[in-house]
């Protein structure tokens, strides 16, 4: 919610900004930290962190933070489990900016254009033929409920209050999408092939707006089917919807949902040009981390499921880039 402030957005183009998973460059236990001792990430980290004002690094312990750091791991600002408070943030970004001035000056770096980058997924699915984006979040549970994030009312609330707003994403990789375009010389609905849609229910209808939540295991499927109506081909392109219902219950935790969907498919390079698909529906009870043990519902949720292709890179990176500090 904090990069919801204008203010604060305006600062972080000042930086290249990194988000990282902080156990993986400071673990906690005492076996991972000898097994990383040597690494250059860690090291890099752990340099920084030794140079934080007591209070400001967590240790011993995680080290999940929002951390401001020079070209060799000097302390611009920073503070282990950053306030979630815009005014916090933003004195933060302007005192690690005035002591970047400093610093540059005195080892000699120099500005360098913050480097242009294109959306991206993560390098698991990244490379893959057809990759799936998931974006999951709760729905509004009553009349005049507002479920969306408002700068105006809620940029000064708390971690927790966060809840009222969020939103989670997911991702799943598929060799093609062939399996979603229906047999031209079939008749004009055909199902999905229902092991795709076992995967697509199991791996990415999980709720995990707030917090982590694992797949559901096999036999937490209790129903699930997806069919293909081939639509009017516009401009030589091939229209199709999607309907079908999946029901995943686990005996801690359920979701039941109805699924809408559209697709466009271009027959000359045997291409499903675009896939949006939508799973509106109910969920019950609570998963480890799933922050649900206070709100087991039943509740509305609703996913997201479209098709994500890579930006083209830019011709000439950095061409028309405004020179920023770094």
């Amino acid at each position: 919610m904090v990069w919801s402030d204008a203010r604060v957005q305006q600062l972080s183009r000042e930086f290249v900004t990194v988000a990282d998973e902080a156990y993986m460059l400071y673990p906690e236990d005492e076996w991972n930290l000898k097994r990383v001792a040597d690494a250059p990430q860690h090291r890099f980290f752990k340099a920084y962190g030794e140079r934080m004002p007591e209070g400001d690094w967590h240790h011993p312990g995680t080290k999940q933070g929002l951390y401001m750091i020079g070209p060799d791991g000097e302390y611009l600002e920073g503070r282990f489990a950053a306030s979630g408070l815009p005014d916090d943030i933003t004195a933060r970004l302007e005192r690690a900016l005035e002591r970047w001035q400093t610093l540059r000056k005195e080892k000699g770096y120099a500005n360098k254009a913050v480097p242009r980058v294109v959306s991206s997924a993560p390098p698991e699915v990244a490379d893959r033929p057809f990759v799936l984006r998931v974006h999951s979040r709760d729905l509004p549970r009553h009349e005049g409920q507002q479920c969306r994030f408002d700068p105006a009312r809620d940029q000064q609330a708390g971690w927790m209050d966060f809840t009222r707003w969020a939103w989670n994403e997911n991702w799943l990789a598929l060799d093609d999408g062939r399996a979603l375009v229906p047999d031209a010389d079939g008749p004009q609905q055909q199902p999905v092939d229902p092991r795709l849609v076992r995967r697509i229910a199991q791996q990415v209808l999980i709720d995990n707006v707030r917090g982590q939540a694992g797949t559901w295991p096999e036999t937490a499927v209790k129903h699930a089917t997806l069919t293909m109506e081939r639509g009017p081909v516009t401009k030589g392109r091939a229209t199709i919807v999607y309907r079908g219902e999946v029901e995943l219950d686990d005996g801690q935790r359920s979701i039941r949902a109805e699924l809408y969907g559209e697709g466009l498919y271009e027959p000359k390079v045997r291409d499903l040009e675009r896939f949006e698909l939508v799973a509106l529906g109910t969920r019950t009870g609570a998963h480890t981390f799933n922050q649900r043990n206070d709100d087991r519902g039943p509740a509305p949720i609703g996913f997201a499921i479209v098709r994500w292709r890579p930006e083209p890179l830019p011709k000439e990176p950095g061409a028309n880039v405004e020179r920023r500090q770094r």
